[in-house]
């Protein structure tokens, strides 16, 4: 076989691929491993986020209907005027909404009697997201209204 025939040898580094090009597949696993694991943890902590909220309505709800039973019950007739309808002011129905939200691991912000009307406010945190206290995504509210209908 003659020289001219024979197939022309390949440089060593055009077999193995440029030395500038060794590992990079390495880092481009590693990085979209990375991206990978952010967007799972992202859809994690929205779902944790959404329980929360959840659980926030769920005690708003069940502090607005406690709180209302509890002037219902009272028997006491609204005053007139635009001021605290009750004796008590609502005290006796702010203090058993605290007592369901309490229950439902959340606390009343805020808990306004109208005439038979309960207005309740409620807040959930979130361990989760503490880290986050910052930017006020460490824990979610939500508001029930409930009365006579």
């Amino acid at each position: 076989m003659n020289r001219r025939d024979a197939p022309a040898a390949l440089p060593c580094s055009a077999e193995r691929g440029s030395r500038k090009d060794a590992g990079s597949a390495s880092l481009w696993a590693l990085s979209l491993a990375m991206v990978l694991w952010v967007c799972v943890a992202g859809v994690v902590f929205a779902g944790v986020a959404v329980v929360a909220r959840h659980r926030a309505a769920t005690a708003a709800d069940m502090s607005a209907l406690a709180a209302a039973s509890v002037i219902v019950r009272s028997n006491v007739t609204p005053y007139p005027d635009s001021g605290p309808s009750y004796p008590d002011g609502g005290l006796s129905a702010c203090a058993a909404a605290s007592d369901i939200a309490t229950a439902n691991d959340a606390v009343v912000t805020s808990c306004q009697v109208l005439g038979q009307v309960v207005d309740v406010t409620t807040r959930v945190p979130i361990p989760v997201l503490s880290w986050l206290g910052g930017l006020g995504l460490d824990a979610v509210s939500a508001r029930a209204r409930a009365g006579p209908g």
